[in-house]
């Protein structure tokens, strides 16, 4: 019986400790708090620097995510507001969620005559209690009593897996104008007619790589990443018709006027989607890379709003408006593969830009791995 209870005690202290490992922290999002009188974002930019050198060095298998992998993640102007106006502990919950982070950090600083005051703090958003924070002067130090305080709640074990941010953007812009006479009236002369044809598009797209979630099978060569992409279309006619009409006043000589005659015609179509897909990325031993980033699908929305208005004979023509929604446009799930060459002796960083033939094509990309520090 003995045996048995030491045998029944073992096995318990061992899944406890297996359940605390797994409950330790694998990300952290660091959240700039700072109000644009005092600097915004700018000027805690070293601070936030030496904390993420400071992680890196001591807790490498922690991902790290900052306010700008929050914005690739944002997909409404309703969201935005979560960069915005205090951080109360609501603020910090919503990023926290948003990201996928196991911890949130809130940063800010104010300055004063001998530099600026950093504080940092880091919240837990399952419990909403602070787990570590400090207020100094020194960046440095700020982030070294950071990660100290951290300690043991940050995991040192990990699967080797990347984080970082794949962006793809595709802009034209076209013009064309043309002139002539215009349609022949008898009552009419001297006319000029100008038709301009505008178009522009634009399509982003941003694939966020995301912490993995405990038991994923995601590793050095699959990630899952928040993908979102928007697009904007517009359309513009533009047809401006100047010279003179012949006008008969009641009461009065016939005689010839100046007269305008304008109409445009616009449309426009926004919409994008969004989705959690998985970012496959292949390296050899070489250091040749290929990272396939799906997109999903989405619908495009859009109206056509027409303006015409007229002067000659009359003074009393007012303007004719009108606007007309147009049926949604389905937008197919799609993808993009990007290639490159990584430094044989930094195979763990994957890094580049690139402009497509077409030179209306940009794909920026940065990765990271994350693996156990030795």
């Amino acid at each position: 019986m003995k045996v048995l209870i030491q045998s029944f005690l073992i096995l318990v202290f061992a899944l406890y400790s297996q359940f605390s490992l797994a409950q330790k922290g694998s990300s952290i999002v660091i959240h700039d708090n700072t109000t644009q009188a005092n600097g915004g974002e700018n000027a805690t930019a070293g601070l936030r620097s030496e904390i993420e050198s400071a992680l890196n060095r001591e807790k490498p298998c922690v991902d790290i995510m900052d306010d700008a992998d929050i914005r690739n993640m944002l997909e409404s102007e309703r969201e935005k507001n979560l960069l915005e106006g205090g951080d109360p502990q609501q603020v910090l919950t919503d990023i926290a969620n948003l990201m996928g982070a196991s911890y949130v950090m809130s940063v800010s600083a104010i300055p004063g005559s001998g530099g600026s005051t950093y504080t940092a703090f880091v919240m837990d958003p399952q419990t909403g209690k602070t787990i570590a924070r400090q207020t100094g002067t020194d960046p440095k130090q700020i982030a070294e009593s950071i990660v100290r305080q951290l300690g043991s709640g940050l995991t040192d074990n990990c699967k080797p897996h990347w984080v970082g941010v794949i962006n793809y953007t595709y802009a034209t812009s076209e013009s064309k104008t043309t002139t002539d006479e215009g349609a022949m009236h008898a009552g009419t002369r001297k006319t000029k007619r100008t038709k301009t044809d505008n178009y522009n598009a634009q399509s982003n797209i941003s694939a966020t790589l995301l912490p993995p979630k405990p038991g994923s099978d995601v590793s050095s060569a699959k990630s899952m990443a928040r993908v979102w992409m928007k697009s904007i279309i517009t359309a513009e006619k533009i047809q401006e018709t100047v010279g003179e009409v012949y006008c008969r006043p009641k009461g009065e000589n016939p005689i010839w006027k100046g007269y305008n005659l304008k109409y445009t015609e616009t449309m426009t179509q926004t919409g994008g989607g969004a989705g959690t897909l998985p970012v496959h990325i292949s390296l050899d031993e070489e250091g040749n890379y290929k990272i396939s980033v799906p997109t999903p699908s989405g619908t495009l929305l859009g109206k056509i709003v027409t303006n015409r208005s007229e002067t000659g004979c009359s003074t009393t023509n007012p303007p004719v408006n009108d606007a007309q929604s147009i049926p949604e446009q389905k937008l197919d799930a799609s993808g993009f593969d990007v290639t490159g060459k990584t430094n044989a002796k930094n195979r763990d960083t994957l890094a580049g830009s690139k402009t497509m033939p077409d030179g209306k094509t940009k794909i920026t990309w940065n990765l990271r791995l994350i693996k156990p520090k030795k």
